[in-house]
């Protein structure tokens, strides 16, 4: 008994099958027979003791099964309030013993309340596996519209099942079954969609005579009944498939209507703006479509606004593409140009209307808009000058502001730069004077001599040399210092060297014991007291032409194995031309420098800077000039210089500010001055005496000026001769050519210009014959030859 239920829920079954068991004993008793029964049994407080535990046992199971189920449980009004806590109390004691069979005071309280010994069932209890939970949902998937079908207006509608429909509207909605800009009505569609029926080949049937949509214009033509034969089928198969399924015995076949339409085929026609509302195919696409006339009829106003906007005189708008348009405008509810034109017939010569220029202009409230056009083109025009304006001052400020922002940076950092080189000098100076005070000592005691042969010339020069590098590691001889016992060397060397060039010069300088001694075995092994390092500042600037002192300064590793090297032990730096980054080593390795300040060296190294040096000694030199800067300056000094040391032929040009050889030229003077041999024949005449004299060496001449001032033009000339014959004859000449060209042909012979060349003619007779005294007088007063002639000028 009861068995369906004892698989999943013990206690249930244990409840039910009571419940049964006491029903078939109430049976049994109620059947017993009467002979059978005893005078002392009271059968009817048996069947009510009977009725009263079916009764309980029935309400307890009905709470155990509701409290399993999860049914609300409604607790009923107590009405006895009056009701003593003791009888409360006893009646739940005797509730939980009857739910309780297995209680000791169950049988008690049973025989004693109901009259009945229940028997002894020794029964094992069941054991009965708990179930696992399963976790998941319990609520199967609806049915969801696809995204893509949501907007496309050719889809047919997926059917609304019930259960579906059960959910609700808004469900519905939210699930993409009825669409969001569905109009719900409670009436019945006028049109209900139906799956078409699909014929096999053998049936047959007849193509219906009119179509369900058909205009009251025309009656349409008999239908024309075509017999077709079995025979024929049979051998027009291809063309019968294509035409329809035709029986196979014979069949009615009626073409339809030319004048019938369906409702998307439907044309409406706009006239100025403004649909022609009394036309048939409006009509009946009013008719057909009343259900979402609504929809439809807003998008035709805002179709015939567009219209009359832009002047369009007809158009004629498609019914399918209109009907194909109304989702997509219901939900923007805008209307754009390419919308308009895809629902026109005629979408090009509407096209070219619109792309008119002026064509809005046209329209319904043209002027308003051409007013409101200038407006705003004068509005923009007077916006971007002034945006134009600001953007170039803007600009132009912020090209000052980043000037004045790198300005106030370039001056930050120089006065940076400035404050370390003066205290680099100042540490300098003081690493001098405690040089020179300890020197004595220091020459004579264990030291480290540091050598830099850095060239520390401008950046100018040193791009000059294509071979900076090697022309700072040509002073290799210096290792040569470590004859002296208590001198250690470490050599700054702008090449890389491999352990084979160092083994080479520590094989050399360990010969020279060897070689004073003239014994072999003598040699010295010297590879400890010198070293030869090489700034890693030389791998990352190749290229930038820096010195020696920059490439060290920039190498950290190379700074710190010197420090290495000189910590506890009498050190100084030996460098080559001093650059103000030599200071800026020397005060990272707290060493002085035996040597003069860059300044000094940069001013006294120079040729000028030599000269001047042996002009303060009293040393002989050759002739020459130094401290030249500008060209004239130049022609003036070497016109001096050739015109007192005539004897000298090739004279020197050396730049300040190049080393090595270079910026020499030179200049031979015989080869290149025409009159060289008459200024040497003039020194011999004069004497060597005379000639250093400066009224000798003074150019004498003639000079002739012509100065013609009118009102418009001035004309100058100026001639420069040795005698009064050749001035006045070169002058003459010139003024015939002046006169040739600026005077006409019939007025050339009655100008100043004639006057002027007759007279220097008349001058000419007259100096040659005082040339030809000059020349008597000189034969006969030959004592005094130095003496100028009488008639030039100086």
């Amino acid at each position: 008994m009861a068995q369906g239920t004892e698989n999943y829920d013990p206690i249930g079954s244990i409840l039910v099958q009571v419940h049964e068991d006491l029903h078939q004993l109430k049976d049994k008793l109620t059947k017993f027979p009467s002979e059978q029964k005893e005078e002392t049994l009271d059968i009817q407080n048996l069947e009510t003791a009977i009725q009263r535990t079916e009764l309980g046992l029935r309400i307890h199971i009905e709470k155990y099964l509701d409290v399993v189920n999860h049914h609300v449980l409604v607790t009923p009004m107590n009405e006895n309030l009056q009701s003593s806590l003791a009888s409360k109390q006893k009646i739940g004691l005797n509730v939980k013993i009857l739910q309780n069979p297995e209680n000791i005071h169950h049988r008690a309280a049973v025989n004693s309340n109901y009259g009945i010994s229940l028997p002894y069932i020794n029964q094992k209890k069941a054991h009965v596996k708990a179930q696992k939970l399963m976790k998941g949902s319990t609520v199967p998937n609806l049915t969801v519209m696809p995204s893509s079908h949501r907007k496309d207006p050719y889809f047919i509608p997926i059917p609304v099942l019930q259960k579906d429909a059960s959910k609700g509207i808004l469900n519905m909605i939210e699930r993409g079954l009825i669409p969001p800009t569905a109009k719900i009505t409670f009436k019945n569609p006028p049109i209900r969609p139906k799956a078409a029926p699909l014929h096999s080949f053998d049936e047959s049937h007849k193509i219906p005579i009119s179509a369900p949509f058909s205009e009251p214009q025309k009656p349409p033509p008999a239908p024309a009944e075509v017999e077709v034969s079995h025979k024929k089928q049979k051998l027009k198969a291809k063309g019968r498939r294509s035409k329809g399924h035709l029986d196979k015995k014979g069949m009615k076949v009626t073409p339809p209507s030319k004048g019938q339409k369906l409702p998307w085929d439907y044309d409406l026609c706009i006239y100025d703006g403004f649909i022609d509302k009394t036309a048939p195919d409006f009509i009946a696409f009013k008719e057909h479509f009343n259900s979402a006339w609504g929809s439809i009829f807003s998008l035709l106003e805002h179709i015939e606004k567009f219209l009359r906007d832009y002047a369009i005189p007809e158009v004629k708008i498609k019914g399918k593409n209109l009907l194909a348009l109304l989702p997509e405008f219901e939900l923007n509810n805008k209307l754009t140009r390419y919308n308009l034109l895809s629902l026109l017939e005629n979408p090009v010569h509407v096209q070219m209307l619109l792309n008119r220029p002026g064509q809005r202009f046209k329209g319904q409230g043209g002027k308003a808009e051409a007013a409101v056009k200038i407006q705003a083109t004068w509005k923009c025009y007077k916006a971007r000058k002034y945006f134009l304006v600001y953007r170039q001052q803007k600009w132009a400020s912020g090209v000052i502001a980043l000037a004045w922002l790198l300005r106030c940076h370039k001056t930050r950092v120089k006065k940076i730069l400035k404050e370390s080189r003066q205290r680099h000098l100042e540490n300098f100076r003081m690493r001098a004077k405690h040089l020179a005070a300890n020197w004595n000592r220091i020459r004579t005691s264990r030291r480290t001599i540091i050598h830099i042969p850095s060239l520390g010339y401008s950046q100018q020069a040193r791009e000059g040399v294509t071979d900076l590098n090697i022309q700072q590691n040509r002073q290799l001889g210096r290792l040569c210092d470590i004859i002296d016992v208590n001198v250690n060397v470490i050599y700054i060397c702008s090449h890389h060297m491999n352990d084979e060039l160092v083994l080479y010069y520590n094989k050399i300088l360990s010969l020279h014991a060897a070689v004073k001694s003239g014994n072999l075995e003598d040699r010295s092994d010297l590879q400890d007291r010198f070293k030869i390092i090489t700034p890693e500042a030389v791998n990352f600037f190749p290229k930038h032409h820096m010195c020696l002192a920059t490439h060290l300064m920039y190498s950290p590793k190379a700074i710190k194995r010197i420090k290495h090297l000189i910590q506890g032990r009498e050190a100084y730096i030996v460098g080559g031309f001093l650059h103000r980054d030599d200071l800026a080593v020397a005060d990272m390795l707290d060493v002085p420098i035996l040597g003069t300040e860059p300044e000094l060296v940069h001013l006294y190294s120079t040729k000028s800077g030599s000269k001047r040096i042996f002009d303060k000694a009293n040393v002989p030199v050759p002739p020459g000039i130094y401290t030249l800067f500008n060209f004239q300056q130049m022609i003036e000094q070497l016109s001096q210089l050739v015109t007192d040391h005539l004897k000298i032929q090739r004279w020197l040009f050396k730049m300040d500010s190049e080393f090595g050889g270079n910026g020499m030229a030179f200049c031979d003077i015989p080869s290149h001055l025409n009159c060289y041999k008459w200024v040497l024949k003039e020194s011999n005449r004069y004497g060597s005496e005379d000639w250093n004299k400066k009224w000798a060496q003074d150019r004498q001449g003639t000079i002739f000026i012509l100065y013609e001032h009118l009102k418009r033009d001035k004309l100058g000339m100026l001639t420069i001769g040795v005698d009064l014959q050749g001035v006045l004859m070169t002058f003459a000449r010139n003024l015939f050519i002046i006169h040739q060209e600026i005077s006409t042909p019939n007025m050339q012979g009655e100008t100043n210009f004639k006057t002027a060349i007759d007279d220097i003619e008349s001058i000419l007779k007259v100096t040659e014959e005082n040339k030809i005294r000059s020349k008597e007088k000189q034969s006969k007063d030959s004592d005094d030859p130095s003496r100028p002639d009488q008639g030039t000028l100086r």
